[in-house]
């Protein structure tokens, strides 16, 4: 896909640029992210909830409660996406990452140290660990483009 997919030029805006990324730059930014979302689809439709996530080894992991509906979910490795974001509202611009998997629930003994240590911004026990395995990683960024420097021809 063209890396400059699309260039806003609405004369009320300042133009803006959204290009898709490659899958290393996805993962460089979830490496970087401390929450996303889970999404899974159940027997009363689709489920969305946020995380706090870590990557390791170009896996997504995240923590949730033992007895969580998300965990018995994943216990049966099962289908999920991971988005995670952010936001410029001053600049209108970001980026968001998406990754599509298979989630699965994960032994404490098979848990990277540093997943073990990730902290979880809601109370209580979060001892059930997941791993999603990726199977499509998928990206978009917004930005302002970098301005032209003049050109002789334009500024004698």
């Amino acid at each position: 896909m063209d890396p400059e997919q699309y260039v806003d030029t609405h004369p009320d805006r300042s133009p803006r640029r959204l290009t898709d990324l490659a899958p290393d730059d996805c993962w460089a930014l979830l490496e970087g992210a401390v929450v996303g979302r889970v999404a899974r689809c159940g027997p009363d439709g689709p489920h969305v909830v946020p995380v706090n996530l870590a990557v390791s080894q170009r896996q997504v992991w995240f923590r949730t409660a033992a007895y969580s509906p998300l965990l018995g979910h994943c216990r049966a490795g099962a289908p999920v996406a991971i988005e995670a974001d952010h936001l410029d509202a001053a600049h209108r611009s970001g980026w968001s990452v998406v990754v599509t998997g298979t989630a699965e629930a994960v032994d404490v003994a098979e848990v990277p140290e540093a997943v073990r240590l990730l902290d979880t911004w809601a109370p209580g026990s979060r001892s059930g660990h997941v791993r999603v395995l990726a199977h499509l990683v998928t990206g978009r960024r917004l930005t302002q483009p970098t301005p032209r420097p003049p050109t002789t021809e334009e500024n004698p």
